[in-house]
């Protein structure tokens, strides 16, 4: 026994109502995409009505003013300044390496006593 009779070709999309589930899937993306193209077409005019309301920035350029420049200084000293403990912190863990030598040459080199 079949529970569920199924048709091929051209017999099962008719059946199964297939060409007006596609024709509407065209449709929305039709309008869907429309939609879009209106919206990127008019966004001009609709930010050029809205210049009063949010008026444009100015550009990102360099700063023209030393108070506008002094940021940016203290932002290179700041960075001056983790460079430098960057290279301190450096030397310190490497200057306080601890060394294990298993020869007693290795600790005359060192003028350590190994025991």
């Amino acid at each position: 026994m079949m529970l569920f009779a199924q048709a091929s070709g051209i017999e099962g999309i008719t059946a199964g109502n297939g060409v007006s589930i596609a024709i509407t899937g065209m449709l929305i993306v039709f309008f869907a995409l429309t939609i879009i193209t209106l919206f990127i077409r008019l966004l001009p005019e609709i930010l050029a009505w809205m210049e009063p309301i949010l008026p444009r920035l100015e550009s990102h350029a360099q700063p023209s003013s030393a108070a506008e420049r002094l940021p940016l200084d203290n932002e290179k000293i700041v960075a001056a300044i983790g460079f430098d403990l960057h290279l301190e912190m450096n030397e310190a863990t490497q200057s306080k390496c601890c060394n294990l030598y298993t020869s007693d040459a290795a600790a005359d080199l060192l003028c350590e006593d190994l025991g």
